[in-house]
C-alpha cells in the first residue's frame, strides 16, 4: 500500500494548492462501467475535491474495472488505478476532510 498512500498524499496536495487557486483541480476518468455507477463515481470525486470528466485525454487520475491490479503512471503521468484503489483513496481523502 506504500505507492497508493503516496498518490493520496500527492492528489491530496494538488487538491489542496487547487483550493488556494494556484492549480486546476486534478482531473478523474471513470472507465469500463456503466451510467449509474459512473454518475454515483462522478459525486463522490467531486465531494473530495477532484474534477470528474465523461472524455479526456490526460487526466490526473484514470479508475478502471479490470483484473490487473498494478497501478501503473504513462509518459503523461496519468495514474491508472482500479476500483479497489479508489476506494481507498476516497476513504482516505474523506476521513482526513481534504477539500
Amino acid at each position: 500500500m506504500n505507492i497508493l498512500e503516496n498518490i493520496t498524499i500527492e492528489i491530496a496536495e494538488k487538491i489542496s494548492k487547487a483550493s488556494l487557486n494556484k492549480t486546476t483541480k486534478p482531473t478523474i476518468l471513470f472507465c469500463g462501467c456503466n451510467p449509474q455507477v459512473k454518475k454515483d463515481m462522478h459525486k463522490r470525486a467531486k465531494r473530495i475535491g477532484l474534477n470528474p470528466s465523461y472524455s479526456i485525454k490526460h487526466p490526473t487520475l484514470k479508475v478502471e474495472l479490470k483484473n490487473n491490479r498494478k497501478i501503473e503512471t504513462d509518459t503523461y503521468r496519468t495514474i491508472t488505478i482500479d476500483y479497489e484503489h479508489f476506494e481507498f483513496i476516497y476513504r482516505t481523502l474523506e476521513s482526513k476532510k481534504y477539500r
